[in-house]
């Protein structure tokens, strides 16, 4: 009997969410870019995201409709968001996670993050209209191995394809150190098609890698 259970995002789980999103920025490394960046602790990067995702502002990684749940015995165990990027006239996720960032973060964060926003500007990536766009693949450490990513993808998968029938492809950004979730992603039809790279001595004072990568699927 399969005890791991699918279910959409509620307003329950946004702790757990903001959880996730910390965990997945970090990757394989110990740096999560919202508090180097904005000069922040985690605790209250914690605050600020679940705050981005209460002003249910769509189709970015910001949104909770975004997100499928993977729940075990009552609790949220993993979580993967997507959304079709600038589908049905919306507009780019990057400006509406911007808009987020600077409605609910403080002033002073904001500031500290524009004398940093040239170190990482060289892995700045767009991404590209009516595609399906996953973000913050994450699995509790006690419940990792049990095929839960292959799973929660393909059921994102399969909610772009009913509502934009015609989609072709899917995207994933992520940093080229993430070993693990890149085998993984090829194991599931993923291939690498862009890499970004930052010869700035400092940036790996705030990211945890100098360089992106875009992993893409054709359907």
């Amino acid at each position: 009997m399969n005890e791991y259970i699918i279910r959409n995002a509620i307003k329950d789980d946004l702790p757990f969410l903001a959880d996730a999103v910390i965990a997945a920025e970090k990757g394989v490394s110990d740096k999560c870019n919202y508090s180097t960046l904005f000069n922040l602790s985690e605790k209250e990067v914690k605050g600020f995201i679940i705050s981005m995702f209460e002003e249910e502002v769509e189709c970015c990684e910001f949104s909770l409709d975004s997100y499928f749940v993977t729940e075990y015995q009552g609790k949220p165990v993993a979580t993967l968001g997507s959304w079709i990027e600038c589908f049905e006239g919306s507009m780019p996720s990057g400006i509406l996670k911007s808009n987020l960032i600077n409605y609910t973060f403080t002033k002073e964060s904001i500031e500290f993050l524009k004398t940093k926003i040239h170190i990482v500007n060289d892995l700045i990536a767009e991404r590209a209209p009516l595609t399906l766009q996953l973000e913050y693949i994450y699995v509790s450490e006690n419940h990792r191995g049990k095929g839960l990513v292959k799973d929660l993808i393909y059921k994102h998968e399969e909610r772009a394809k009913l509502a934009y029938s015609t989609i072709k492809k899917c995207q994933v950004q992520l940093f080229k150190n993430n070993v693990p979730i890149i085998n993984l992603l090829g194991k599931l039809g993923y291939k690498i098609v862009k890499c970004y790279k930052s010869d700035n001595p400092d940036i790996l004072n705030y990211l945890s890698s100098n360089e992106k990568c875009i992993m893409e699927k054709i359907f």
